[in-house]
């Protein structure tokens, strides 16, 4: 999990998933939301969406659950993109 998010504030918290994955997840999270421009902003959003396609494919989760995946880091993209151009 990551160090950024408590239990009561971790995005992933209601999505069952291997540990293993939800590492990966938060890491990806934690680049996305410190992101220095919209470059490498749109750069981690890419690699975390690979990575979810990747879940989807290995049917690692369940179709609702990787459709909780790309709101969680849609909303934190456009968070960025709005926090970068304020």
């Amino acid at each position: 999990m990551s160090g950024h998010y408590g239990n009561e504030h971790d995005p992933f918290a209601a999505i069952k998933m291997p540990h293993e994955v939800l590492e990966i997840l938060s890491r990806r999270l934690t680049a996305i939301e410190h992101s220095a421009d919209t470059l490498q902003l749109h750069l981690a959003s890419e690699r975390v969406q690979g990575f979810v396609e990747a879940l989807e494919e290995l049917k690692v989760l369940k179709p609702g659950e990787i459709e909780s995946l790309y709101l969680i880091l849609d909303d934190a993209g456009q968070a960025r993109v709005t926090a970068l151009l304020l």
